[in-house]
């Protein structure tokens, strides 16, 4: 397959070699991720000054790389659309440093650089591993992961209107109970904001926060909590199907 690679932590992330490391060894991977940290950028693209696309390597891995002065939607759009002549079987993002499950997708880089993929009609894979204080970090069990998900996807599941995003807690490999395939899960982390005063003076905020106890059953945060990987299929459309009819009904009625 031809896989284009990407990710939100940036082109030298360990993420991102080690499971271009695994693809390779059965796949053609061409790698265009940003330059830098983007974490956290969400869906955000570049408009308002160019971007900067430049041929780089990656230490201890043999393949085409690029990197990207962008944001991860950037870097699958100016993949698909200027820097890779081949056709695209598959947009893989990851492996990213934390999980990215509950309403944390939607401030996630990693998850929507597939979302991209799937805007592109192609099949695509958001990979995150948990990052557990004191425990090793352990990316090639989440690229084993990754490669088992792609394989049975290559068998019976590849669609173009998917987007697989795919967890796997800090654990070892024997701790591991299986793959649960589920919901995303509500809000994972209170935030706030602590108060503090700059060099100059200033009144500056930063985002702190601490993981709570939301743990409802059946979804990613109940089972990454439980000791599983999840994976969840999502899709860019947004509609609330469930109240499409019933907001009908009030709106288009009413006038």
């Amino acid at each position: 397959m031809n896989i284009l690679l990407t990710n939100d932590d940036g082109v030298e992330a360990e993420g991102i070699k080690v499971l271009a490391k695994h693809l390779i060894k059965e796949h053609n991977v061409i790698v265009v991720a940003p330059s830098e940290q983007k974490s956290a950028c969400s869906h955000s693209i570049t408009i308002a000054e160019s971007i900067k696309v430049e041929e780089t390597k990656i230490e201890g891995v043999n393949v085409k790389a690029y990197k990207v002065s962008g944001t991860p939607a950037d870097c699958v759009r100016i993949g698909l659309d200027k820097i890779i002549k081949e056709k695209i079987d598959i947009v893989i993002s990851g492996i990213n440093r934390g999980v990215n499950i509950g309403n944390d997708i939607l401030y996630s880089g990693t998850v929507s650089a597939a979302i991209e993929g799937s805007i592109y009609n192609l099949p695509s894979m958001a990979v995150s591993l948990q990052i557990t204080k004191g425990k090793d970090i352990n990316y090639d069990l989440a690229a084993d992961y990754a490669l088992k998900v792609l394989g049975k996807s290559r068998e019976k599941y590849l669609r173009n209107d998917v987007v697989l995003n795919l967890n796997i807690p800090s654990l070892e490999k024997e701790e591991i109970k299986g793959l649960k395939v589920c919901s995303i899960g509500n809000k994972i982390y209170d935030s706030y904001f602590v108060e503090c005063i700059d060099d100059d003076g200033n009144k500056t905020f930063k985002l702190e926060g601490k993981m709570n106890d939301n743990l409802d059953k059946g979804t990613d945060i109940y089972y990454i909590k439980n000791k599983y990987v999840t994976l969840t299929p999502l899709h860019y459309d947004l509609t609330n199907f469930k109240i499409l009819k019933e907001t009908t009904n009030i709106f288009e009625k009413s006038n």
